[in-house]
């Protein structure tokens, strides 16, 4: 007997929720390891490092912003599934803009142990929050 296939509603709550628990997995781990990590005075000038997390960051989250701005919101006849296929995939767009820039700062954070870095993710974990999947069908 042939299961009947998984909604793509709750494919996007699958998703999302495998996204942030990824992100605050890799938190978790940074934490852990924060003694193996390189010394401050080993790196190099970290103004650049604030200067490219901080102009990445603010590209790739205004990008997932302007993907998110130009979702239709649902038909009055349409069902939450039928907008979830047509708008998966704009959307896991999105999600992934705001993890790239969530990664990489606690990616910068686990090499330095510089809480600023550390502004990425949480900017991340609010437009993740904001971007959440029953609120993008709200609209």
């Amino acid at each position: 007997m042939a299961q009947p296939p998984v909604s793509p509603s709750i494919r996007a709550r699958i998703i999302h929720g495998a996204l942030v628990f990824g992100i605050l997995g890799f938190w978790v781990l940074a934490w852990a390891i924060q003694e193996r990590s390189v010394p401050e005075v080993a790196l190099p000038d970290r103004r650049v490092l604030y200067i490219a997390l901080a102009v990445v960051s603010a590209i790739l989250f205004g990008g997932a912003a302007f993907t998110v701005g130009r979702l239709v919101a649902p038909a009055g006849a349409a069902s939450e599934d039928d907008w979830w296929r047509a708008n998966l995939g704009r959307v896991l767009v999105a999600w992934a803009l705001i993890e790239a820039p969530t990664l990489l700062g606690l990616l910068a954070y686990t090499l330095t142990h510089d809480f600023r870095t550390l502004l990425a993710p949480f900017i991340g974990l609010l437009l993740f929050a904001s971007y959440r999947p029953r609120r993008l069908t709200e609209r």
